[in-house]
């Protein structure tokens, strides 16, 4: 465990924010890009904590506005819980925006977009590792930028562990470290236990947002063959199984509802003067079926008829 600490105050002002930028890069791998805009030049002061297994900051900003910026190569696999113990600061991250004021918490996904704006502010930041928190909060990206008080009840419990971390930070050692940054998502998944029952309530806002963009994305590679969960993952930038579990409320799986598009749209052009010379093979191939015989029982069980009969019986 080693401790960092960095000023921009004694930096040229038009220097500060992309030095800023280059010591998270560096200390914390993340990508960030902030715009102190025009009234001040930014202000920050950071004490850094980096181990092994464990790694926060204390930092005092000046106003800003924060966007985070992809780190090229790179996987994040931590993500930001900040206490703010001074200012305000309002977060959005996934469709949701929250405003922060001292004794709040919040959560951020690393590895999405989000975007902060503050103004004179005192936060404590920790890093816990994704694969930790997932497993024992599997639907932690619903939880992201959504303030949760920290001045009682489950919240005060996250914050007096982490008051007490950085109380002990100088005097730490890799092992305790290792083993503080093993219980970190179990006192985080206590402090956001009280949304517990809002993340319940289907469908949410989000949900329909991330639907939609999984469904535009469907329709634009209907004719690609490839077309899979994975392939659909990485477009939309979300978990396979979250996208599996977006479906459970359909009428319908995924995949069985990317069939039932590619077919509809089979039908539209089996009578369309415009494609009466394409063959029924062509048409099938064209959006994305690879095996004629398999698309003709899969048009046949959906429409009661094969492609062949449906054409003739409607294009005149």
């Amino acid at each position: 465990m080693y401790i960092r600490t960095l000023t921009t105050c004694d930096h040229p002002p038009l220097d500060r924010a992309r030095l800023f930028e280059r010591q998270m890069a560096s200390l914390f791998s993340i990508g960030l890009s902030l715009d102190s805009g025009h009234d001040e030049p930014l202000n920050t002061d950071m004490q850094a904590y980096c181990g092994r297994n464990l790694q926060f900051a204390s930092i005092r900003f000046s106003p800003h506005a924060t966007s985070s910026v992809p780190v090229p190569g790179d996987v994040n696999r931590r993500w930001l819980v900040t206490v703010q113990k001074e200012g305000s600061a309002e977060v959005s991250q996934g469709g949701r925006s929250s405003q922060l004021r001292a004794g709040d918490m919040v959560l951020i996904d690393l590895a999405s977009p989000f975007h902060i704006e503050t103004g004179h502010m005192v936060t404590h930041s920790t890093y816990v590792d994704s694969d930790l928190l997932r497993r024992v909060v599997p639907d932690a990206h619903q939880r992201t930028a959504v303030r949760i008080d920290t001045s009682s009840g489950p919240g005060a419990i996250f914050r007096a562990m982490n008051d007490e971390m950085f109380g002990m930070a100088s005097t730490l050692d890799e092992v305790t470290a290792g083993r503080i940054a093993q219980a970190l998502p179990y006192a985080l998944a206590v402090a956001l236990s009280p949304l517990d029952e809002e993340i319940a309530a289907l469908p949410t806002r989000l949900q329909f947002f991330h639907l939609e963009r999984i469904r535009a994305f469907v329709r634009e590679n209907l004719h690609d063959s490839s077309l899979d969960a994975e392939m659909i993952s990485q477009a939309v930038n979300l978990s396979t199984r979250h996208i599996y579990q977006l479906f459970t409320a359909e009428r319908t799986s995924l995949m069985k509802w990317v069939w039932s598009e590619r077919l509809e749209r089979c039908r539209e052009d089996l009578v369309s003067r415009q494609l009466a010379n394409r063959s029924i093979g062509e048409v099938a191939y064209g959006w994305g079926f690879s095996d004629v015989a398999h698309f003709s029982r899969a048009f046949k069980e959906k429409f009661g008829v094969t492609p062949r009969g449906y054409r003739k019986s409607n294009l005149v």
